[in-house]
């Protein structure tokens, strides 16, 4: 539905996923780290190796947000999903 943010916590592991690919599909991505997420985050890592995501889709990291380099939402209507793997920064 236009405007949701999805925040998934819960998946850890490359094998872990708490949403599916459509759910990829139509947000607009955000991670904690980019390390962290490519390689430890089933909802991130599957989606790459499938094609359904790519590495510079993932529109920006926590790091990128907080230094203003990257923007976040930028219309009331996008859905946006924040993937987190646990990172200290948080």
């Amino acid at each position: 539905r236009p405007g949701t943010h999805v925040d998934l916590v819960g998946g850890f592991t490359p094998t872990m996923r708490e949403s599916d690919d459509d759910a990829i599909r139509l947000a607009r991505v955000y991670v904690d780290t980019r390390a962290g997420a490519t390689k430890e985050a089933g909802d991130i890592v599957q989606p790459l190796a499938s094609g359904v995501l790519k590495p510079e889709t993932i529109v920006a990291d926590l790091h990128e947000l907080a230094r203003g380099q990257k923007k976040g939402r930028e219309s009331a209507g996008e859905i946006t999903l924040f993937k987190s793997v646990g990172a200290a920064l948080e």
